[in-house]
C-alpha cells in the first residue's frame, strides 16, 4: 500500500504518514455513503440542523488543538489560521440556519394559468429534495473553511459526502470528520478518502452512486473535472482560480489602498484564489503609491507560522517555491524590475521573499497573464480609464477585482466594465460572504457558484406534487 507523506512546509519535517486509499477502498466508501444517504435524506431537517450546531460547538471547544494541525501542515500563520477556524464554524452554523429557508418549498397558484385545463382544481407544491452522494475535492490553502463549505451545506440539504482533501493538507479534514462523527452524524454521511486525485476522481466519475462533483482547485484541473462530470450526466460545481486586479486612481486614499493591497496579496503567502495578484496605478500617483506599498511589504514579518507576530509563512511546497522563481525570472526577462524580494529565503522551509516587480507597461510576462499562487506582485502604471480596464481584463480569469477611488461614479463605471464575478470598491479582493454565491466569469467561473445558500440549492432538485381535487 502506497503512503502519503505530510510535510510541515516551515520545517520540511514529515509530520504524518498516511495510507492512500485503493480503488476498492474508494468504491467501498462511496457504497457506504450511498447506503447512508437512504436514511439521512429522510432525517428531519431539525435533527440535521441540531447536529450541525453541535459540530460547531465542538469545533469551538477543540479549535486550539486543531489549529496546531492546520498550521503544521499548511504553513499558514497562526493568526490567519485562527480566523479561518472562526470562518469554518460560521459556515457550519450558517448551513444549519439557512437550510429552513432554502429548502422551504413553494405552493404556486396554478389556477392563474389557462393551460392545462382544470387548473382551478389542482393544488401544486414544489419541494426541494437531496440528490444523493456528492464527491468533493479540497484545495490546500484553506483546509478548514473549504471542508466546511464542501460538507455543511451539502449534508444540511440531506445529501452525503465523500471528500478528497489536498495531499498537502489532509490532516485537518480527517480531524474535522472525526468531530462530525463525535457530534453524532451517522456513519457514512461524512467521509474522507486520502489518495491520488486522479484515482479518486476516476471513481467519483465512474460510480453511478455519485450524483455530483464539488471541486475547488486550479482552473486546468477544474475544466477536466467539469467535462468528465458533464459527460456522465453528473452535476458539477467548480471553484477555480483567478488573477484578481486592483486599479488605483489619483483620488484614492493611497495609504489605505497600499495597506489593503499588501495584505490582500501576501496573506497566506499569496496562496488565495481571490488574492490581489496584479496592481495598476495611475501614472500621476504611481511613484507615491509604489513607495507606500514597498513600506508595507518591507514591514511584513516572515517566519515561523506558529509565532503570533508573524505575517507570512512558507509556501506549501518546494514545487511552489520553484514556481515563484520561474515567475520572477520570466518577469525580469520581459522588462520587469524587482523592487523588493525576488529570492528564495536562505532558511529551512519553503519560504520565498515577499516580492514586488515594477513594469513600465502591461506585457505578456507570466505574472501578468497567469495565476500566481504565491507572494509575487506586479505593479504597472496606466494613463486612462480605458487603458486600466483593458489591463484588468487582459487575462483569461475573471474572479474578483478592486477599484480604489473617491469618485463613486467612476468606481461604478469601472466596475461595470471589468469582467469579474465581484468588484470591490475601496476594499480588498479578499472579501467574500460565505453564505452568498462566490465565483467568477471567463476561466474563473463555470458550473454553479459556491456559497451556503447556493450550494444547498444546487445539490437539491425541485419536485412537484400535484393534487387534483376535482
Amino acid at each position: 500500500m502506497s503512503k502519503l507523506l505530510v510535510i510541515n512546509p516551515a520545517t520540511e519535517e514529515v509530520i504524518a504518514e498516511l495510507p492512500q486509499a485503493t480503488a476498492e477502498e474508494i468504491r467501498a466508501t462511496i457504497d457506504a455513503a450511498y447506503e447512508a444517504f437512504l436514511k439521512w435524506s429522510e432525517t428531519p431537517l431539525r435533527d440535521r440542523a441540531k447536529l450541525l450546531y453541535k459540530v460547531a460547538d465542538l469545533l469551538e471547544k477543540s479549535q486550539e488543538e486543531l489549529l496546531k494541525t492546520l498550521v503544521a501542515e499548511s504553513g499558514k500563520p497562526i493568526r490567519d489560521a485562527r480566523a479561518e477556524m472562526v470562518r469554518a464554524i460560521s459556515i457550519i452554523r450558517a448551513s444549519a440556519e439557512e437550510a429552513r429557508y432554502v429548502l422551504e418549498g413553494v405552493v404556486p397558484r396554478v389556477d392563474a394559468y389557462e393551460y392545462p385545463p382544470g387548473n382551478e382544481n389542482r393544488l401544486v407544491a414544489i419541494v426541494r429534495e437531496p440528490i444523493g452522494v456528492v464527491g468533493g475535492a479540497q484545495s490546500y490553502n484553506n483546509p478548514a473553511s473549504t471542508f466546511a463549505h464542501k460538507v455543511a451545506p451539502v449534508v444540511a440539504a440531506g445529501n452525503t459526502v465523500v471528500i478528497k482533501p489536498s495531499s498537502y493538507t489532509p490532516l485537518t479534514a480527517l480531524k474535522m470528520a472525526e468531530i462530525f462523527a463525535k457530534a453524532g452524524f451517522p456513519s457514512g454521511v461524512v467521509n474522507v478518502v486520502v489518495g491520488s486525485g486522479e484515482e479518486v476522481f476516476n471513481e467519483f466519475i465512474d460510480s453511478p452512486k455519485v450524483a455530483a462533483i464539488n471541486f475547488t482547485g486550479s482552473t486546468a484541473v477544474g475544466l477536466q473535472v467539469a467535462a468528465k462530470a458533464a459527460g456522465r450526466g453528473k452535476k458539477f460545481m467548480v471553484a477555480p482560480g483567478g488573477s484578481d486586479p486592483a486599479l488605483v486612481f489619483p483620488d484614492a486614499d493611497l495609504e489605505r489602498a497600499a495597506t489593503i493591497i499588501a495584505r490582500a496579496r501576501f496573506e497566506n503567502a499569496g496562496q488565495n484564489c481571490n488574492a490581489t495578484k496584479r496592481v495598476f496605478v495611475h501614472r500621476s500617483v504611481y511613484d507615491t503609491f509604489v513607495k507606500l506599498l514597498l513600506e508595507k511589504v518591507a514591514a511584513l514579518k516572515v517566519g515561523d507560522p506558529m509565532d503570533e507576530s508573524v505575517d507570512m509563512g512558507p509556501l506549501v511546497s518546494d514545487k511552489m517555491v520553484k514556481s515563484m522563481e520561474k515567475f520572477t525570472n520570466d518577469a525580469v526577462a520581459k522588462g520587469g524590475k524587482v523592487l523588493i524580494g525576488g529570492r528564495r529565503m536562505n532558511r529551512r522551509g519553503y519560504f520565498y521573499e515577499p516580492t514586488v516587480i515594477a513594469f513600465e507597461k502591461d506585457t505578456d510576462a507570466l505574472v501578468l497573464r497567469e495565476e500566481v499562487f504565491g507572494p509575487v506582485l506586479p505593479v504597472v502604471p496606466f494613463d486612462t480609464e480605458e487603458e486600466a480596464v483593458a489591463y484588468a481584463n487582459a487575462t483569461q480569469y475573471g474572479l474578483q477585482a478592486a477599484v480604489y477611488t473617491s469618485d463613486y461614479r467612476r468606481a461604478f463605471r469601472i466596475a461595470r466594465a471589468i469582467k469579474a464575478g465581484a468588484v470591490m470598491i475601496n476594499d480588498s479582493t479578499r472579501v467574500r460572504f460565505d453564505a452568498l454565491p462566490y465565483g467568477g466569469v471567463k476561466m474563473s467561473g463555470f458550473g454553479w457558484r459556491e456559497g451556503v445558500r447556493s450550494t444547498m440549492y444546487y445539490f437539491t432538485e425541485p419536485k412537484y406534487y400535484v393534487l387534483n381535487t376535482a
